[in-house]
C-alpha cells in the first residue's frame, strides 16, 4: 500500500506483525498458501476486503458526522 497508516491510525507494520504472529501460531506458511490458492479465491478475497473497506469508511463517516453534529 502506498499509505503507511490505516484510517484508524494503526500502522501497516503493526498489522503485518500481528498477522505473521497469528500465522506462526497456527503453523501457516504463507508461501504454501500463495501457491495453493486459486485465482477465483484470490478475487473473492479482494472483493471481500474491498467491501469491508467500504463498510468501514461508511461507518467512520457516519460516526464523524454524528460527532460533528453533537458539538
Amino acid at each position: 500500500m502506498a499509505d503507511d497508516k490505516k484510517p484508524n491510525g494503526i500502522p501497516n507494520s503493526i498489522i503485518d506483525l500481528l498477522v505473521n504472529d497469528l500465522f506462526k501460531k497456527n503453523g501457516i506458511n504463507t508461501e504454501d498458501v500463495k501457491s495453493k490458492i486459486t485465482e477465483d479465491k484470490k478475487q473473492a478475497i479482494r472483493d471481500l476486503v474491498e467491501d469491508l473497506s467500504k463498510q468501514v469508511d461508511t461507518f467512520l463517516n457516519t460516526s464523524n458526522s454524528k460527532k460533528n453534529t453533537d458539538k
